[in-house]
């Protein structure tokens, strides 16, 4: 009786090791969310895969804590498991042919367990309440007797247990829901293994792919990031060549009237000093480069839109030899900010930390929550002196690459400080520098933990 049960687990490994290769091939050809999600329904229900009964992919919410089912793959009651399950007995297709037919019909909102799968959600504070460790990429292995609070969710799905598989990106997603609604099968460690396989795998082809459609849908942001610098860099060079003059002109006069001046002249001289002054004024809040703009606040996640913006330099950072490192231990809170906006001053806060990291470096960013949300951004390796930044917020008549890059900064901090926000830069070590950037309570939506 051993050798036989050791054969068939040996074979069993084996199959599944073939079936994580296929899976493997295709995620490298996916183009879309969709094709993912079809390869993931395929892998975990198929007879070449992991056997589960049915398998449903929940997406977690863009503005609210809760998991929505978006599609699923199986059968609703034991007759119809049979028709199918003999079906494909008898036309015994591919793997990769069972992906194509999963593909047309998982976005078929017509199908019986696409509506089905549709109508399946998680909350959030439910299943922390189940004390599931939400940031930990275990499979949940979910029974009704333990979990009382999720009572709706077995009673909808018609079973006694089912599995969680998170999906990360690297925040969460969502989740791979299966069961075996029809078989009432025990779920096995190996079967769980792979599972956790395929959700890690499957995190990172969705990130990749979020990654390049970020990229090209934001790429336009970037250009304006460097408008702002040119910009910024040909009013900083116009403002200092009609003040100089200006200004001498102001001083001269001033010194003149300390003299003794023909009768008639010292009337003229103080009209002079006067004009000087107030053309200075006009030049210094007409050449601030700082553009005006109403905010319009939305919900959304403060991950997702800081790494939208992230995305952007993926290229720099690689060419530049830089390292990020993301730390995000508090969840995925949603703020009530302008996304353009804020992305845009993310953007520029990016710019210039890569542009202080001329040969390289580390650069760290921690997403932290208490009283509301802290975000710091942390470089270190750059060799630009600490005395190259401390005017980077006040005029100066440098107008060199260095000294206009502040102008990003400078409009960064106003869109931060506008939502209510704080904006800080310091110098932790002689060879580095961070910027922290400090969210109210009162921008966060989804409460304390999220």
């Amino acid at each position: 009786m051993l050798k036989p049960s050791t054969c068939e687990k040996e074979c069993r490994l084996e199959h599944l090791l073939e079936l994580s290769l296929k899976f493997i091939t295709k995620l490298l050809q996916a183009e879309e969310e969709e094709d993912i999600w079809a390869l993931i329904l395929v892998a975990v229900t198929s007879a070449q895969g992991l056997k589960f009964n049915r398998a449903f992919i929940l997406k977690k919410e863009e503005t609210q804590d809760i998991f929505h089912g978006v599609t699923g793959l199986g059968p609703l009651s034991p007759e119809e498991a049979f028709r199918i399950w003999s079906a494909l007995e008898v036309e015994s297709p591919s793997f990769e042919e069972l992906v194509a037919k999963a593909r047309e019909e998982i976005t078929d909102y017509s199908l019986p367990i696409v509506k089905f799968a549709r109508e399946l959600s998680l909350n959030l504070a439910d299943l922390s309440s189940c004390g599931k460790e939400l940031n930990s990429s275990k499979v949940f292995h979910l029974k009704e007797e333990d979990y009382p609070q999720l009572s709706p969710v077995f009673k909808k799905l018609g079973v006694k247990e089912f599995a969680l598989a998170p999906i990360r990106t690297p925040v969460m997603y969502g989740f791979i829901l299966v069961d075996n609604f029809v078989t009432q099968k025990p779920f096995s460690q190996l079967e769980f293994q792979f599972l956790e396989t395929i959700s890690g795998l499957s995190s990172i082809a969705l990130q990749k792919l979020w990654s390049s459609k970020e990229l090209l849908k934001h790429k336009n942001l970037l250009l304006e990031a460097e408008r702002i610098a040119v910009l910024g860099e040909l009013s900083s060079k116009i403002f200092h060549e009609i003040r100089n003059p200006v200004s001498a002109l102001g001083g001269l006069s001033k010194v003149l009237l300390k003299k003794e001046v023909p009768e008639g002249l010292e009337g003229y001289l103080r009209t002079m000093v006067r004009e000087a002054e107030k053309l200075e004024n006009v030049l210094k809040e007409l050449f601030q480069f700082m553009p005006s703009f109403e905010l319009k606040k939305e919900p959304v996640r403060l991950y997702r839109l800081f790494q939208s913006a992230l995305v952007l330099f993926l290229g720099i950072f690689k060419e530049k030899g830089i390292h990020v490192s993301f730390e995000c231990s508090d969840g995925d809170p949603i703020l009530n900010v302008d996304p353009k906006e804020m992305q845009l001053a993310f953007i520029n806060i990016l710019k210039n930390v890569v542009e202080a990291l001329p040969q390289g470096g580390n650069l760290k960013i921690v997403l932290e929550y208490k009283q509301g949300i802290t975000l710091k951004i942390t470089a270190k390796g750059f060799d630009v002196a600490q005395k190259s930044f401390d005017k980077l917020f006040t005029p100066s008549p440098d107008t060199s690459e260095k000294a206009v890059s502040g102008l990003g900064l400078s409009l960064a901090k106003r869109i931060i400080e506008l939502h209510g926000g704080k904006f800080s830069l310091a110098y932790p070590e002689t060879s580095g520098m961070e910027v922290t950037i400090f969210f109210p309570e009162k921008l966060v939506v989804n409460g304390e933990r999220k």
